[in-house]
């Protein structure tokens, strides 16, 4: 019945609906002329996120179906769904923490609104299942965004951030809808289902069709246009002035939500091709964008002495390295195992969260530390920390480390586990394009031996060389609580990467193609053999 059929879509979008609650909630607190409900504002906001979870772990005992199937309205949840779900509110939680005491009191409201608003976003693009709801979704975590960064901080830097990266997002934004409208025009519809990947694979496969071009060109745009949200090139340039513009926690926030968001966007869009990403105009775009984001970031940030600026550039370089695991595709059916070795798309789930965690870290870190009362940025203010603060300079150092791969850290699990799922989709690929999946995989390598030079010089930095003016923690509880539970779960994932892994594995389910070797009439029989697939829950 269709009031049955209300009731699930309300329930199941019952996180969702208490993050936007709670950001109209502590909106309206700005405008309380007592201090004290201004101040609370932070806890608001915690509250609601917490709240979230407890309703997205427990609410099947309250008769709330918040894991359905799916629901009217363009929205599937399923794995994928799940898991941008869980990421979104624990990585939440750390962002409130790191970002308690950032904005001024009476900008603190709007701040956090816009904080849980996005979001928000970020948990409706994990069961985006529509190109419409997609982009909304997608705008829905941006523009808040455009907004924490000018009241991040006062002064006219954030202000001139701001204004940068709202323009090249409009841009982008715009670049993705006009390639949606050729997806649209092909599949005849907006809705991502195996209708529409039938469509595009008929179209891919008949190259003297004007369908054929529709759909190369509609894929290329929308690929192009969401590289903004993840920062790769060439769609980067935005990204180190907006870093330096913007608050540290700020900053953090940047390196994971809008990244998860565009990442799973993309895997949205080429699973449309029925992930044929190693042939084709789709697989060279990809191999281009990778090899240029990675080397390109890692040669612009081995210039740096701002820190800031620094892991600006890296952030290039960590998309393209997402990007490889991107163009390796889920694991073929069948081949499932335990581990995510030949899984590209689980792995980059993995690499993104620890690579969220990581850097709103050290982000958070540098926004503790006061230098003649301004903030950290430089090699030179966090010189000589392990002196005199130990604890903060071993947290960065563990950042670094994960950012740079090395082992035990996580980092190094997730980069070995993208790197070795490309190796395995080199195995299935044409023969045209096999050796140049390698090569993609030893120019990653390279680049990640080249990004541990500007990573040892903060860790050398904090560890090693001596100052005589030394930054000092302001003496922030809630912030440094968050740094100190982004290097918890570093040296859990460190040594016990499983649960994140499987979480990464689960979500990846939906998009599993076939063996090689086995033939099959339409990719419509594919997406049918997937729905059958066993869901765990999140949780």
């Amino acid at each position: 019945m269709p009031s049955a059929a209300f009731a699930i879509s309300i329930t199941s979008l019952v996180p969702e609906l208490i993050l936007a609650a709670v950001g109209c909630v502590v909106l309206l607190m700005t405008q309380a002329k007592s201090g004290s409900v201004r101040r609370a504002v932070p806890g608001i906001t915690l509250s609601g996120i917490v709240l979230a979870i407890l309703i997205l772990r427990f609410g099947h005992l309250l008769g709330i179906s918040v894991g359905a199937d799916s629901i009217n309205g363009g929205l599937v949840f399923d794995g994928l769904a799940g898991f941008v779900r869980v990421s979104a509110l624990i990585l939440g939680v750390l962002i409130v923490l790191v970002s308690w005491v950032q904005p001024a009191d009476e900008e603190r409201g709007e701040f956090f609104s816009m904080m849980l608003f996005s979001l928000a976003g970020l948990m409706l693009v994990g069961p985006s299942a529509d190109l419409i709801v997609l982009f909304l979704a997608l705008e829905l975590v941006s523009i808040p965004t455009y907004i924490m960064v000018a009241l991040s901080r006062p002064g006219p830097r954030p202000l001139e951030s701001a204004t940068k990266y709202f323009y090249l997002g409009a841009m982008a934004a715009a670049i993705t809808a006009f390639g949606f409208s050729y997806l649209y025009g092909v599949t005849g519809g907006a809705a991502l289902d195996a209708g529409a990947v039938d469509r595009i694979v008929d179209a891919l496969r008949d190259p003297d069709s004007p369908a054929h071009n529709l759909a190369t060109i509609g894929l290329l745009l929308s690929v192009v246009g969401l590289l903004f949200k993840i920062a790769a090139v060439p769609l980067h340039f935005y990204i180190a002035d907006v870093y330096q513009g913007a608050a540290s926690p700020v900053a953090g926030l940047l390196g994971f939500v809008p990244k998860l968001a565009g990442i799973v966007a993309i895997f949205k869009i080429i699973s449309l091709t029925g992930w044929a990403t190693t042939e084709g105009a789709l697989f060279w775009i990809l191999w281009i964008v990778a090899v240029l984001s990675m080397t390109i970031g890692n040669v612009l940030a081995l210039r740096q002495t701002n820190i800031k600026r620094m892991l600006a550039y890296s952030g290039i370089a960590h998309s393209g390295y997402m990007l490889v695991g991107i163009l390796a595709g889920p694991i073929v059916a069948g081949e499932r195992a335990e581990s995510i070795m030949g899984d590209g798309t689980a792995a980059v789930l993995y690499y993104v969260v620890i690579y969220g965690i990581a850097n709103l870290g050290a982000f958070a870190l540098l926004g503790l530390l006061r230098v003649r009362g301004r903030p950290c940025e430089t090699l030179r203010d966090v010189a000589g920390l392990l002196r005199y603060y130990p604890s903060i300079a071993l947290l960065m150092a563990l950042s670094m480390f994960t950012l740079m791969g090395m082992p035990p850290t996580p980092g190094f699990w997730g980069k070995l586990s993208i790197f070795g799922s490309a190796l395995a989709a080199a195995e299935f690929a044409p023969a045209l394009y096999h050796d140049w999946i390698i090569a993609l995989v030893i120019i990653a390598v390279l680049n990640s031996a080249l990004a541990a030079a500007y990573y040892l010089r903060v860790i050398a930095a904090v560890l090693l060389f001596e100052s005589d003016e030394p930054a000092e923690p302001t003496p922030r509880e809630a912030p440094m609580i968050g740094a100190l539970l982004c290097g918890f779960l570093l040296l859990v994932f460190a040594f016990y990467p499983k649960p994140l892994m499987r979480l990464g594995r689960d979500a990846s389910d939906r998009l599993l193609v076939p063996p090689p070797t086995v033939q099959v009439e339409s990719t419509s029989a594919i997406v049918a053999e997937a729905t059958l697939l066993d869901e765990s829950p999140p949780f």
